[in-house]
């Protein structure tokens, strides 16, 4: 008897003490992006409060020699679950898209749901009145 007492206190002391991720537990850090539809290859993240660096992992070379696969981007927090992202031309030659996704005010991104270590989000960018959205799942590393 004093064994299975035993085996439940030790139960609920770990799940009482088990934490829940929150939107600041992505705010600084590695993360990683899986391939998904419209994008073939995967991406790291590695994010410090306002600035982030992507780094594309497209060891096949699907997107090309010419494609640049590190970027620079600053990070506005709107607050801890929304912020808006732009491409960082201090840091980067920016391509005509990126170029053309910071004129029309960056990708804005919003915390869906969190599951486990991931981080469901919605990006959208307004283009001439028409709100283009995309759904992705980022992961602590």
């Amino acid at each position: 008897m004093k064994i299975v007492i035993l085996i439940i206190s030790l139960l609920i002391s770990f799940c009482s003490f088990s934490q829940d991720l929150t939107c600041s537990d992505f705010k600084n850090g590695t993360f990683y992006v899986d391939p998904e539809e419209y994008i073939p290859v995967g991406y790291k993240i590695i994010r410090e409060g306002t600035s982030q660096i992507e780094i594309v992992e497209d060891p096949e070379n699907k997107l090309g020699e010419d494609f640049n696969k590190t970027s620079y981007e600053i990070i506005e927090w709107i607050d801890d679950c929304t912020y808006r992202l732009k491409y960082d031309e201090t840091k980067m030659k920016l391509s005509d898209y990126q170029q053309f996704l910071n004129d029309n005010n960056g990708i804005l991104t919003e915390l869906i749901k969190i599951d486990g270590k991931c981080m469901y989000i919605k990006s959208t960018l307004n283009v001439n009145g028409e709100i283009q959205r995309i759904d992705s799942k980022m992961c602590l590393e």
